[in-house]
């Protein structure tokens, strides 16, 4: 089968740049191939596809503001959190000008192994020697 090399542009103002290969039997298989691999997170505005030792390159037909679906996925990636901070600061703030207040931590997450290990240490049966 086959061996083609990825490429993608950032921005509409970037040149190609190889991104990665995929091993597919025709380019219309590799296009698609390459999409769902390589952009499927909106990392760039455009692609294309050509084979190993060739010269024609064979660009995706999908425009960039589509490439890599539709909805909106930033949760999945560290950027869709930013501002988060800020968000919660404006929440209390709003909370606090409505009068009303806040007045525990969230409870944190209990877990299990830790509090084995603290209850072995208590009964002197920790296996360490600490």
């Amino acid at each position: 089968m086959p061996v083609f090399e990825v490429f993608g542009k950032r921005t509409d103002q970037d040149p190609f740049v190889q991104v990665g290969s995929i091993r597919a039997p025709d380019a219309e298989m590799a296009l698609m191939l390459a999409r769902e691999t390589h952009f499927r997170h909106k990392e760039g505005v455009a692609y294309a596809v050509r084979q190993r030792h060739q010269d024609r390159f064979h660009v995706g037909g999908y425009p960039g503001e589509v490439l890599g679906g539709l909805s909106d996925r930033s949760y999945r990636r560290q950027e869709g959190y930013a501002g988060v901070g800020a968000k919660l600061k404006r929440v209390a703030r709003e909370v606090g000008r409505r009068g009303l207040v806040i007045d525990q931590r969230r409870p944190g997450v209990v877990r299990r192994m830790a509090s084995a290990s603290a209850a072995r240490r208590e009964a002197g049966r920790d296996r360490t020697g600490a």
